[in-house]
């Protein structure tokens, strides 16, 4: 079989959204912004696996997420890792931060059990909307996002996701598609 890189993540139905943000983004010397279409909150990043494994990962989220039904995602303020003064990601924030990391919490209880490796930082709730490459200031993006609402729409379901690196960055298509109810 042939290696595959996975992550689980939520998707963000309304991506015109942050075309505020991720246009003063991609003023800014040194930022490289995510797609629109690539905006997600990330759960668990796996990496990469045997694509045999996929199925795997399937039951782990559906386990992960049984009896747990929709809840009500609001995207709002900006920050950045590892910090404002010395960014390499920039992101928006999404809440609530409690719930989303207990769901993430579980799938990596999951995984664990099941043997597939992944990266088993704690869960920040995020979206990635641009990475930095080297000192860039954002002085500006801060002041004029980290108060901002952007959206808020209602999570049904948990996306199991395939990232293709590329020249021009990652490209992400989904795998599974695992409803919460």
């Amino acid at each position: 079989m042939t290696d595959i890189r996975v992550f689980i993540s939520i998707g963000i139905p309304d991506k015109t959204s942050l075309d505020g943000p991720l246009s003063y983004l991609g003023g800014i010397k040194g930022v490289r912004t995510s797609p629109a279409e690539q905006i997600h909150i990330t759960l668990r990043f796996i990496g990469d696996i045997d694509e045999s494994k996929v199925d795997t990962v399937e039951d782990c989220v559906r386990r992960a997420v049984s009896g747990i039904g929709p809840f009500n995602i609001r995207v709002s303020g900006a920050g950045a890792f590892p910090k404002r003064e010395r960014p390499s990601v920039v992101w928006i924030g999404a809440s609530p931060q409690k719930e989303m990391a207990a769901i993430a919490d579980r799938i990596g209880d999951n995984l664990r059990r099941a043997g597939i490796d992944f990266d088993g930082k704690p869960f920040k709730s995020h979206i990635t909307v641009g990475r930095c490459r080297g000192p860039a200031d954002l002085s500006g993006f801060f002041e004029r996002f980290s108060g901002s609402d952007f959206t808020e729409f209602q999570c049904d379901e948990i996306l199991v996701m395939r990232s293709v690196l590329g020249p021009s960055g990652a490209k992400h298509t989904v795998l599974r598609r695992i409803p919460l109810n």
